[in-house]
C-alpha cells in the first residue's frame, strides 16, 4: 500500500501512476492520503485525499482498493495520532503475515505508518516499510528531508520500531524536461495527459530541474538493480535532526544512487503497456 502527501508535490502523482501500471509486480491493497507538514495547514490531508481520488478516477482505478485520510502530525513521543489511515494500515497488516507481509511505501510524512505501529505493535512482523527519506548529501550525519521534518516524532518512532525498514535515500536527479513529457506522456491517454498537464499547475513543476523524487521508490521496488543498496546500522534521530549512533539499534536497508535513465525507461515502458490505467 502507499501512504502519500500527493497534493504537496507532482512526483507523488507520477509514482502512484507507475504503481498502478505495474499490476504484474504489485497487488495494491490500499492508499492513505497524508498531510504535508504543519505549515501546510489542517486541510492538507483533505487536499491529498481529493487529488488521490481524482487520479484514481482519471486512470480508471476508482474503487479498486480502499483509500483513507491520515491524521495530523504526532505531538508526543510514542503517542499515535488516530486516523482512518492508521486504522487501514493496521487492518491490512493483520491480514498479512511474516511470510507474506504488507509493504507500506511512505511517500510523505511517517505519521500514519508510525501511528499504526504504535497503536498495534503486534503488526510489526507483518510489515515492511519503505520510507522516502532522500537527503544523501547529509548522510550519515543528519537529515533535513521534507518528509522527516514534517513529523520528526513519527520518524523517531519508525526508526525505534522493530519493523524491517528501507531508508530510501535517492531520487534528487530524477528530472525530465517539460518538452519530453509533452511529447511522450501527454499522448498516453487520459492518465498521461493528466500527469503532463499537472506540470502547468505551478511554475516549478515545469522546470527542467524539477525532481520527480518519489518515482524512484516505486521503480526500485520493481527493479532493485536500479539502485545501490547497503545494510547499515539503524540510527536514532534527535530532535535537532542529527543521527545518533552511540547505541546500536538493529539494522536497516539504505537505498541510494538511482540510475536515472533506466528509471525513466521503466516508467514509460510500464505506462505504455499497462492494462490497469487508461
Amino acid at each position: 500500500m502507499i501512504d502519500s502527501d500527493v497534493a504537496n508535490e507532482i512526483d507523488d502523482l507520477y509514482a502512484i501512476s507507475l504503481a498502478l501500471a505495474a499490476s504484474e509486480r504489485f497487488e495494491l491493497q490500499g492508499m492513505v492520503a497524508t498531510h504535508f507538514a504543519q505549515w501546510a495547514g489542517p486541510d492538507s490531508t483533505d487536499k491529498s485525499f481529493d487529488l488521490l481520488q481524482q487520479l484514481l478516477e482519471v486512470s480508471g482505478n476508482q474503487g479498486r482498493f480502499p483509500i483513507a485520510r491520515g491524521g495530523d502530525p504526532m505531538q508526543y513521543s510514542n503517542v499515535p495520532t488516530s486516523s482512518e489511515g492508521a486504522d487501514l494500515i493496521v487492518r491490512l497488516a493483520r491480514q498479512a503475515s511474516p511470510s507474506n507481509p504488507l509493504w507500506v511505501v511512505v511517500l510523505g510524512a511517517a505519521t500514519n505508518t508510525a501511528s499504526a505501529i504504535l497503536q498495534a505493535p503486534d503488526i510489526q512482523p507483518n510489515l515492511r516499510v519503505v520510507f522516502h527519506a532522500r537527503c544523501a548529501h547529509h548522510w550519515p550525519e543528519r537529515t533535513v528531508q521534507f518528509n522527516v521534518v514534517g513529523d520528526v516524532i513519527a520518524v523517531q518512532a519508525l526508526l525505534e520500531s522493530q519493523v524491517p525498514l528501507v531508508w530510501f535515500d535517492t531520487g534528487t536527479k530524477l528530472t525530465i524536461p517539460y518538452a519530453e513529457t509533452k511529447a511522450r506522456l501527454a499522448p498516453m491517454g487520459a492518465t498521461g495527459e493528466f500527469l503532463h498537464r499537472f506540470r502547468d499547475q505551478k511554475p516549478q513543476f515545469a522546470k527542467v530541474t524539477k525532481g520527480f523524487f518519489d518515482v524512484g521508490d516505486i521503480a526500485w521496488l520493481m527493479d532493485p538493480t536500479l539502485c545501490k543498496m547497503e545494510v547499515v546500522s539503524t540510527p536514532r534521530l534527535q530532535r535537532t535532526l542529527a543521527f545518533e549512533r552511540s547505541q546500536r539499534h538493529g539494522e536497516m536497508l539504505r537505498v541510494s544512487e538511482i540510475d536515472v535513465d533506466r528509471t525513466w525507461k521503466l516508467f514509460f515502458d510500464s505506462l505504455t503497456r499497462s492494462p490497469q490505467i487508461r
